[in-house]
């Protein structure tokens, strides 16, 4: 894949599918009434003023590679072998940094695997997705958004979120030793989005009443990533820490 640029308010999908040329590619488009046109390097809908890029690729076993190393059994045998066999990969590159941005990103997607795409890879985040799957997100529901651009993953301590940039958000990590982890770092990321607060240093988060309260402190994605990755967040990361509590620490009743 060729870049000229790597901009964190962007969202990048590679999408391998069975276009034999852009002429098919464009055809497909039109046949498949997709409400896009594709023009040279533009795709753009034809019912409002929203556009992306398109970089074309000839077959790359390396993209399908990846999606059998990123399976883990959810893609099946079959779909596996289809991917492999794609005649082209396209890598579409969309502005990003705002919810309204995404659900765009998320609905041009949708049209290009009805027009023949097999299966998508969010570069910006590096989740893979089933083409079923990218198909029935809905584009309202601000769930099936997270779902569909932002995964979660775990070193030896910490689960940290990826992604989050390019909803014009900060990611957010947790101690793995914190009870429920992986549901109170997904709780916290929607509230992010659904209810898009002003966060401070030291401020507290618990997903609700009388569950633990966690202190937020601010990070660098540096920590993480990067700074030339296409996972880099420039606008940083929320760690969730236990707040001290004596009475946790001699379990006072």
């Amino acid at each position: 894949m060729i870049m000229d640029k790597q901009d964190q308010q962007d969202i990048i999908l590679c999408i391998p599918g069975v276009w034999q040329n852009h002429s098919a590619l464009l055809q497909a488009l039109l046949t498949h009434d997709t409400g896009y046109i594709y023009a040279g390097l533009i795709i753009k809908a034809l019912a409002s003023d929203y556009f992306a890029e398109i970089e074309e690729h000839k077959n790359d076993p390396s993209v399908s590679q990846v999606f059998r190393q990123q399976s883990m059994d959810r893609f099946s045998e079959q779909e596996l072998q289809l991917i492999e066999q794609h005649q082209m990969v396209i890598y579409v590159i969309c502005k990003a940094g705002s919810i309204a941005l995404a659900q765009q990103a998320l609905l041009l997607g949708q049209a290009l695997l009805k027009a023949g795409g097999l299966a998508i890879k969010v570069e910006t985040s590096g989740v893979t997705h089933l083409r079923s799957d990218w198909l029935n997100f809905d584009v309202e529901n601000l769930f099936d958004l997270y779902k569909a651009f932002v995964p979660t993953v775990f070193d030896q301590d910490s689960l940290y979120s990826c992604g989050m940039h390019q909803f014009g958000k900060a990611d957010g990590c947790i101690n793995l030793k914190v009870e429920h982890a992986s549901y109170v770092l997904n709780q916290f990321l929607l509230y992010l989005l659904i209810e898009n607060p002003t966060l401070l240093e030291n401020q507290t988060f618990s997903v609700e009443e009388g569950a633990e309260v966690l202190k937020l402190h601010k990070k660098q994605s540096s920590d993480f990533f990067e700074e030339d990755s296409l996972y880099f967040n420039r606008l940083g990361v929320w760690s969730l820490k236990p707040s001290f509590s004596l009475k946790k620490l001699f379990r006072f009743s």
